[in-house]
């Protein structure tokens, strides 16, 4: 091998060391601080705002997104995009379902000229919370068909049908669920209103 080889080796071998005793660090001192698998949101050690490796992705306040996707999806965005004037959610991330919704853009369906489009599936969803006072969440087909197709989910992630999936906020931040993308590629978990949206009745 040649002597540039033997350096990049070396180089990774280093930068590999230590990334792995931060990360080893950075577990035993959310262990030390006592993280508790709550889903109190005012508490920024509640499960709900833990990634799926157990590290924090989120302070409790909207304001103050501190995840590791907050952070990807800040570097996806070059300065071209930040300067164009597009429009941005409460993260400072661009809002790709706002400039669908506004025909702003008009992304290809596919490389293939030949290739039938179908139109996205514009129904919706309510899925009810379990909680008396957390909103239902009102799932828009319309918006997910047009970036995906149906087999992206169905049936891999969820069943066909009514309350067939056990659905929950802690398997959701553990990447389960809606966390396949939210979290990730979507917009974060941390910006609850924009999912739950639909109130609950009056109970008696």
């Amino acid at each position: 091998m040649k002597p540039t080889t033997y350096k990049y080796l070396i180089f990774l071998f280093c930068v590999t060391a230590i990334v792995a005793f931060t990360t080893t660090w950075q577990i035993k001192e959310a262990q030390a601080a006592g993280a508790k698998p709550t889903l109190d949101p005012s508490d920024p050690k509640s499960s709900l705002y833990l990634d799926s490796r157990g590290k924090l992705a989120g302070t409790g306040s909207s304001s103050k997104p501190v995840s590791e996707a907050f952070k990807a999806g800040q570097g996806w965005h070059p300065q071209a995009l930040q300067s164009e004037g597009l429009p941005k959610d409460r993260y400072g991330l661009v809002d790709w379902a706002k400039l669908v919704n506004d025909g702003s853009i008009e992304p290809l369906h596919s490389l293939d000229e030949d290739e039938d489009e179908l139109p996205p599936l514009d129904v919706d969803v309510v899925i009810h919370s379990k909680g008396d006072y957390v909103k239902d969440v009102k799932y828009p087909h319309q918006i997910h068909t047009y970036w995906l197709s149906c087999e992206n989910c169905h049936p891999a992630i969820f069943e066909m049908g009514a309350g067939a999936n056990p659905i929950s906020m802690v398997e959701i931040a553990e990447g389960k669920w809606c966390g396949r993308c939210h979290g990730k590629v979507a917009f974060p978990l941390a910006d609850c209103n924009r999912c739950h949206t639909i109130p609950k009745k009056a109970k008696r």
